[in-house]
């Protein structure tokens, strides 16, 4: 894909973005100068920015996969990104809302590979892509974007911001996942005992398994495998929830299991 922007501009607006992330603050918007206007730019600056700040990657993530969330970025498809080794945690976790913006949660389910998805021309069937699972986890995202009321910024700049990822919270998996009915699990998510958010795994792009053979081709179009090991993805089951200092999270994949984690500060 072609960009619109220059190198130059590509390699200013990732600095702008990594500064931000590094200084745990909130810019207002990209300047409109630097300003992606299509995915290719979005994408040339993501890559830019992950190369800035050089944190070993744990997995990726595509999002946009809910029609809730489409409606609000104005999106009709997904996108993808890639999830940090340092911001992936298992439950129970305790996180530091001093250390954030203010923070979204979603409901998701990731994959964990048992075997590589390397690089190829070809595109990944579902059969492969299934052969590969090693678990499914219930993970909440925890959602931090770096740009002021980000569900109201362009939705190339949201991507550009490596798709406003944060932690990702997961809870211990299942192998015999094959057993489960992932498009009709239901979700649920409580915060300090009270039932906030529902839904279901039909809402991540009608299943989630096809959502993850989505991500795996959309990253194999970027020149990058997937590998055993890291952790995957598939956008959230569940309405997106702000959470608030001194609350606790746990979200339920009735059949999978559940996650939490409590916000201190």
């Amino acid at each position: 894909m072609p960009t619109l922007l220059s190198p130059h501009c590509v390699e200013e607006a990732a600095q702008l973005l990594a500064l931000a992330r590094l200084d745990n603050r909130i810019i207002d918007e990209i300047p409109s100068d630097l300003r992606p206007s299509c995915l290719a730019d979005a994408y040339a600056i993501q890559d830019s920015l992950a190369k800035i700040l050089g944190w070993e990657i744990n997995g990726w993530f595509c999002a946009c996969t809910n029609p809730v969330i489409q409606s609000v970025l104005k999106l009709n498809e997904p996108y993808c990104a890639r999830l940090f080794k340092k911001s992936v945690v298992a439950q129970p976790a305790t996180l530091d809302a001093k250390k954030y913006p203010p923070i979204v949660l979603e409901c998701e389910f990731g994959f964990q590979l048992g075997s590589n998805l390397p690089v190829r021309a070809t595109p990944y069937s579902r059969v492969e892509v299934e052969t590969a699972i090693a678990k499914i986890h219930p993970t909440i995202e925890v959602v931090i974007g770096h740009l002021r009321n980000w569900p109201e910024q362009d939705v190339w700049s949201v991507i550009a911001d490596n798709g406003t990822d944060g932690q990702l919270v997961y809870g211990s998996g299942v192998s015999e996942w094959r057993n489960l009915d992932l498009v009709n699990m239901q979700v649920s998510l409580s915060v300090n005992g009270r039932t906030v958010r529902s839904g279901v795994g039909q809402r991540v792009l009608g299943d989630p398994l096809d959502a993850f053979v989505w991500l795996v081709n959309a990253v194999r179009l970027r020149g990058y495998g997937l590998r055993a090991g890291h952790v995957y993805n598939t956008g959230t089951a569940t309405d997106i929830m702000w959470l608030q200092p001194g609350e606790q999270a746990v979200a339920t994949f009735h059949g999978l299991g559940l996650v939490a984690f409590t916000l201190s500060g």
